[in-house]
């Protein structure tokens, strides 16, 4: 569990982040130049674990790594990228093999000592190490580059789905509690997402990674419960659009709460942050507008007939 004082810490971040005239609300994220980096960034982690390992068979490598949480795997264009989340929670390398030793230190380095800098913005730097120490598994996204269909890393895209949830208005008008699940569902929705391909699987996946997460801040189980939610379904347009899911199933799957809005409005802010200038949103509003419309309108229906 994180301690009550960094969970209060990040719970500030979040409230201050949101603030209409803060430094985050005006931080240009479509800026070619706007990339966070990290002081041991996740290549060099890749790359210094490879090399310690390297003179191992593949099924004890992966035991070897997996021992922390994580295993190095290939991608599709044969990149090499981490899968889980390094930690050394838990562990003491006392008395632990030379190889082993030098793993838990680069994990370390990696998960517990590492910093996150973004080049002139001292506030957004400061921010984003509370949400890593909060939420050490977002080093894993940062730098790790989407499928080419988008113009930003997933760290990248992840800060814009949540600067575009908090402009719109639908959002400022939810009651505090709906706004905080519906910005740590957007840190964590991409969270399994994998490096350089399109991965179909990552509502589903992280949202039971996110369920495990979040034990560490010790929610409410039906706010992790929503949360979840929120992940499992942020793909529903796409499911909506090609007929995978009915309206009558999401309407039932989401219809407690502002569930549903808080959905629709991601999904506006995640088709934002896909491409630059908004070119993904603009081919693909009108069926957003569509898909919210009928199924709103079923739910609605549904409510007023209980």
């Amino acid at each position: 569990m994180a301690d009550e004082k960094l969970k209060e810490q990040f719970y500030k971040v979040l409230d201050e982040i949101e603030a209409p005239d803060g430094t985050f609300m005006h931080t240009d994220i479509e800026a070619q130049d706007f990339r966070p980096e990290l002081k041991y960034p996740r290549e060099n982690f890749v790359s210094d674990i490879k090399r310690i390992i390297s003179s191992y068979d593949s099924k004890i490598q992966t035991d070897m790594t997996g021992f922390f949480g994580f295993v190095i795997e290939k991608n599709t264009d044969g990149i090499s990228t981490i899968k889980g989340y390094p930690s050394v929670i838990n562990l003491d390398k006392d008395d632990a093999p030379p190889e082993v030793v030098k793993i838990f230190n680069c994990v370390k380095r990696f998960s517990e000592d590492n910093e996150v800098i973004v080049k002139n913005n001292k506030t957004l730097t400061g921010y984003l190490n509370i949400v890593i120490k909060a939420l050490p598994e977002f080093l894993t996204l940062i730098g790790k580059v989407q499928h080419k269909t988008h113009s930003y890393s997933v760290d990248v895209h992840t800060l814009k789905v949540l600067q575009g949830v908090m402009q719109n208005p639908k959002y400022t008008a939810l009651p505090k509690d709906d706004r905080r699940v519906l910005q740590i569902a957007v840190l964590l929705h991409d969270i399994t997402k994998k490096e350089g391909e399109i991965d179909k699987s990552h509502p589903a996946c992280g949202a039971k990674d996110a369920g495990f997460i979040l034990n560490k801040l010790a929610l409410a189980p039906d706010v992790k419960d929503r949360i979840c939610l929120i992940i499992k379904n942020h793909d529903w347009l796409e499911r909506y659009n090609k007929g995978i899911t009915s309206v009558e199933d999401f309407a039932a799957a989401l219809k407690n709460g502002n569930d549903f809005l808080m959905l629709a409005i991601m999904a506006e802010a995640d088709l934002k942050a896909v491409r630059r200038c908004g070119e993904f949103y603009e081919r693909y509003k009108d069926v957003l507008d569509r898909g919210v419309k009928e199924i709103s309108a079923v739910i609605n229906n549904h409510l007023s007939a209980a």
